[in-house]
């Protein structure tokens, strides 16, 4: 299976096509986002645990409270996107411990269900009982240290106008910021690449989408099952790594059945999640 930040992550869970570069190519020719500021509103779940040991580390059993540089993680995020004019709405998504010290700065405050496609169905459906919700939401998730809110809009600046875009760093650009971070890339034809935690996306086409999406993604782990739907000679691309991000950024669209695109330099905070011990231990002494 094809790796992304973790190994339990693949490019399959998080959907993408390919920006070339800052001189930027898309499917169909589509060009980035400019001209006047859009709003989007965001939604932010913060669901995320982790294990025991590492728990007893940390001192929390949730990534969004796990302190580094004096800052718990969550807020450093929050704080990173009501940072940005092009924000609308927040709503955040946690258990009752992460919102009772997280959630007094969002319009929002919503229970976790435990299921990422659930709490972001929850979450649209939250924004549109607030009125009308932006023309297209964001999703970061709360377990980034380094985020800040001008990479918010610089991420934002990058992406075109498409149903779904998300952040794509090279292995080259994420130890160009973290040296010696650990880190799992997918290894294909024109590079090592991994998928940053923020997701771009159009609501009414995301809701369309999400019976494919939540095929795949729990299909993931079954070769036998994902060939029947991505089909075997994909799959035997991906696992050979004789495929192109162009290639792989075809057959989703078309399983899905919306315009993606994965932003080249998006940057690579956005992949810098912590999820175990030396991601932790990296934080805490890297600034």
């Amino acid at each position: 299976m094809l790796p992304a930040r973790k190994v339990s992550r693949t490019i399959f869970e998080k959907s993408s096509s390919l920006i070339d570069s800052p001189d930027v190519l898309l499917p169909g020719g589509l060009s980035p986002l400019g001209g006047d500021l859009e709003k989007f509103d965001v939604i932010l779940p913060a669901g995320g645990r982790i294990d025991d040991h590492f728990a007893r580390v940390a001192l929390t059993p949730y990534k969004a409270l796990i302190n580094v540089q004096e800052s718990m993680i969550g807020y450093k995020v929050i704080d990173a996107v009501l940072g940005s004019e092009r924000v609308g709405r927040t709503v955040l998504i946690a258990s009752e411990e992460v919102k009772e010290k997280l959630g007094g700065r969002c319009t929002s405050v919503l229970k976790d269900t435990g299921d990422l496609t659930k709490n972001v169905m929850m979450g649209l459906q939250e924004l549109k009982s607030l009125g009308n919700v932006s023309n297209r939401v964001l999703i970061i998730t709360m377990d980034l240290p380094y985020l800040e809110t001008k990479l918010i809009d610089q991420f934002l600046d990058l992406c075109p106008d498409v149903d779904l875009a998300v952040p794509l760093i090279s292995k080259e650009e994420y130890l160009d910021r973290f040296p010696s971070a650990t880190g799992t890339f997918a290894k294909l034809i024109d590079g090592e690449w991994t998928v940053g935690c923020a997701y771009l996306f159009k609501p009414d086409v995301f809701i369309k989408a999400l019976p494919k999406i939540e095929q795949v993604v729990a299909n993931r782990k079954s070769v036998p099952k994902l060939a029947g739907i991505l089909g075997l000679g994909f799959l035997w691309k991906v696992m050979t790594r004789s495929i192109s991000v162009p290639e792989v950024v075809a057959k989703i669209e078309g399983v899905i059945g919306c315009k993606i695109a994965a932003v080249q330099m998006g940057p690579a905070e956005f992949a810098f999640d912590v999820d175990d011990i030396p991601d932790y231990e990296y934080a805490l002494r890297n600034k």
